[in-house]
């Protein structure tokens, strides 16, 4: 603790105050006894004097000593050297992470960060290795020592706390869940009337014959108990044209199981020639080994070969169709309309009678009446909306229309197959093992080799994010570094402000709406202000229930309780709020909500508490100014200062932004990489890149705004010869560093919404101005190319 009463000698130890000097006392006059109070009003006309004139030297000396120290402390601010332990950690991860061999306007990213991965090898966690990964390797350890700590009963600790150390002792009990085995299965195809094993295998020809299968409230029940879609897509969320209100969306699946499951993150490159045929063949093999398991478990006995096989072949042709048609559909849609439930059902009957001359009467108000059953909200089918956009209006009838003119056994064992899929790889040992071993093919390439116990720090942090953030959070940053970072996000928002009224492209009325979105768009910083308040956390976890040693129940416990608590949500009035975990590494812009999420683990090293503001500004800044020009690129224009999607700006000012963002297009696709055929997609990756340029942009604008409020900072140490602009660029482009393979950026390329980190950097850095002249970069050299640079924002 500091004691600012407390003050050393040189020596280090503190200085002697004893009661009497060690030396004799003398008679004398002008000496005050202790014990004589009247003794003082009868000193001398010298003493006076005397006093007087060590008063005035007194002052001069103290006025000195301040003018002194004036321009000691601007001399050092000007000239000195931080040497705080965050400067020196920078300077020495900046120092052992650059390439000084290279021309920083030859390519500044080999400049940045071309000795960073032998500085900072790749442990095998993670596919790539980033900059951001050693954040996440920070937190994860932080996690497993959290976890695997005692609770603290003396101090009042959360109950959700606990239950989240045990949610993560289920998850390492492996004897548990061997001993547990499939029991835990066969209950949740109970809840959701499912057999243990499909009809197809224990009813006989004649019972086959006259099987039927409420196809419709099986969707429904696997949708409420599982959270997820098979063959339709339903869930209530924020009205996009206005978000104060939740309505119904229906159309294309989008949501899968929360489970871990096999094939959630395929690594394989979708065109390669054999891509579909070894899916095919691992796809048989795992249907085979599954639904042989369940029928030996249940009835002791082999199944039949040509059932086996008929099922399998079945299972093959159905997941086949229905993922075609789906992926048929997985364009970004943005126009959505809405229509009264009764009408749209009666549209759905007209099409399936023309198609299939079949109807299925009140189709919706079944499902949704099998949905909303139990749920405290009243369905008015004369009145309610269900919101689509036109590929669901498509989509919807031939997906009916497919499962109708398809047996009730087959469809039943789709779904069978499809709910035992999901919680499989959480069951024993020797069905996850095998089913990894297959699947293993497609993550060729990854080398990911994490321990379990990380995989369940994952796990429970993805489940009980905000458990694991009361336990990893810093009680004082509230106090401390959210006012840092909510000023910098200011100085942000004010470079922004400045930067729109010189603007000439954009009219004066859409300039006016651009500045009232910016002014009411917030920030959720670190962590939710409820987080340490008596009791909240566990009402947030208020109704699960977790066990030491039931970890697919404990997971269910969470899943089962998400969609009926969404579907609760239907006449409720919707409030900005956190959109993430804590613990997540990432910022975001939430279009609905107009805010700024930037949770705490993001604010660490390297992105934040560098020593520097103007290292900070370079990193941390950066992103924060990418996530508020979020807010006003090509989706986020869209979405006005409430989170409505609505057009709100003008046309001319549209087509001139659309004619400008066709530089950026142009500039991205023309990025490639040796040994990789394809290249940057510059249409996919508009939105990000638009926001990386505009965020250095206002990053950069805000930290010289910082500057004339308080004064320059001293020099990083090494990095004398550095001007602040040369530093804050050097501080961007080092927290995009990263480890990654060919075969990474392919699939990233292909995927993606961003483009890949050097080219985050290199193309950001080419379009700016500021950056050219910080390095001096003449014209026409690689960084500083000739032509037209692109710029939005």
């Amino acid at each position: 603790m500091d004691n600012y009463a407390y003050q050393p000698d040189d020596n280090g130890k503190p200085f002697a105050i004893t009661r009497y000097p060690s030396v004799s006392r003398q008679n004398n006059d002008y000496l005050v006894e202790v014990n004589s109070r009247s003794k003082f009003f009868k000193t001398t006309k010298f003493y006076k004097r005397l006093t007087a004139i060590l008063t005035i030297l007194v002052l001069l000396l103290l006025i000195i000593v301040i003018v002194l120290a004036v321009l000691y402390c601007t001399k050092f601010r000007k000239n000195g050297l931080c040497t705080s332990e965050e400067c020196l950690r920078s300077a020495a991860n900046l120092r052992l992470s650059m390439d000084f061999s290279v021309d920083p306007c030859d390519d500044f990213y080999q400049y940045t960060c071309g000795r960073w991965s032998k500085e900072h090898p790749n442990h095998g966690w993670f596919p790539s290795f980033s900059a951001f990964s050693t954040i996440m390797e920070e937190v994860l350890i932080a996690t497993e020592d959290f976890l695997n700590s005692e609770n603290d009963d003396d101090n009042n600790e959360p109950f959700s706390v606990k239950q989240a150390r045990n949610f993560y002792k289920s998850c390492m009990d492996t004897e548990s869940v061997d001993n547990l085995g499939l029991s835990v299965v066969y209950k949740y195809l109970k809840e959701v009337d499912l057999p243990t094993v499909p009809s197809l295998f224990t009813k006989t020809d004649q019972e086959l014959e006259d099987f039927q299968f409420d196809w419709l409230k099986s969707e429904a029940t696997i949708k409420k108990t599982f959270a997820m879609d098979v063959l339709i897509g339903f869930f209530v969320q924020p009205n996009m044209y206005n978000r104060s209100e939740n309505v119904m969306y229906i159309g294309v699946p989008v949501t899968p199981c929360p489970l871990p499951s096999p094939f959630k993150t395929d690594k394989r490159k979708k065109n390669e020639v054999d891509y579909a045929e070894l899916r095919k063949t691992v796809n048989t093999n795992i249907i085979k080994f599954v639904l042989t398991t369940f029928f030996k478990n249940v009835t002791s006995k082999e199944p039949k070969e040509e059932v086996l096989e008929q099922a399998t072949e079945v299972l093959i042709n159905m997941t086949l169709h229905m993922d075609e048609l789906i992926n048929n559909y997985t364009d970004i849609y943005e126009t959505v309309h809405f229509e009264n439930i009764k009408e749209h059902q009666n549209k759905i009957s007209e099409i399936l009678n023309d198609n299939t001359k079949k109807t299925y009467p009140q189709i919706w108000e079944k499902y949704i009446t099998y949905l909303f059953e139990g749920v405290n909200v009243t369905i008015d089918f004369d009145k309610d909306l269900l919101y689509l956009a036109e590929m669901d209006e498509d989509y919807l009838p031939k997906v009916i229309s497919y499962i109708m003119t398809t047996s009730d056994v087959y469809v039943e064992l789709y779904m069978w197959w499809v709910t035992v899929f999901a919680m499989i790889l959480n069951t024993s040992s020797d069905i996850a093992e095998y089913i990894l071993k297959q699947t293993a093919p497609f993550y060729v390439g990854s080398n990911v080799l994490r321990s379990r116990s990380l995989d369940c720090c994952i796990l429970v942090n993805t489940f009980m994010g905000m458990a694991v953030s009361y336990g990893l959070a810093d009680k004082t940053f509230s106090n401390k570094t959210k006012p840092k970072v909510e000023e910098m996000l200011s100085n942000i928002k004010d470079s922004f402000v400045a930067h729109v009224n010189t603007l000439t492209w954009m009219d004066r009325d859409t300039k006016q709406a651009t500045l009232e979105k910016s002014k009411e768009m917030i920030s959720f910083i670190g962590y939710p202000e409820w987080l340490f308040d008596k009791g909240a956390l566990d009402i947030y976890y208020q109704g699960i229930v977790i066990y030491n040693d039931t970890y697919l129940e404990n997971m269910m416990s969470f899943v089962k309780i998400f969609v009926p608590s969404k579907l609760e949500e239907l006449r409720k009035i919707n409030e900005r709020n956190w959109s993430t975990d804590p613990t997540d590494v990432n910022a975001y812009n939430s279009f609905p909500d107009n805010s700024i999420n930037v949770p705490m683990a993001i604010l660490s090293f390297p992105a934040y508490n560098l020593g520097l503001e103007v290292l900070n500004y370079g990193a941390i800044g950066s992103i924060l100014g990418h996530e508020l020009t979020h807010g006003f690129d090509n989706t986020g224009r869209k979405y006005d200062k409430f989170g409505n999607y609505k057009k709100w700006w003008t046309n001319s000012t549209i087509e001139t932004f659309e004619e400008k963002t066709k530089c950026f297009i142009k500039q991205y696709d023309n990025y490639t990489f040796a040994g990789i055929s394809n290249h940057v997609q510059g249409e996919k990756t508009l939105g990000e890149n638009l926001a990386d340029n505009g965020g250095v942009n206002h990053a950069y604008r805000a930290y010289h705004r910082y500057l004339k409020i308080h004064g320059s900072e001293p020099k990083l140490p090494g990095f004398q010869n550095f001007t602040n602009d040369q530093l804050f660029f050097v501080a961007f482009g080092s927290i995009w560093c990263q480890t990654i393979t060919l075969d990474e950026i392919e699939k990233d390329i292909e995927t993606d919404v961003h483009s890949p980190q050097k080219i985050r950097v290199i193309g950001t850095l080419q379009n700016s101005r500021e950056f050219a002249k910080a390095f001096r970069c003449p014209a026409g050299s690689k960084m500083n190319p000739g032509g037209t640079k692109c710029k939005v924002w």
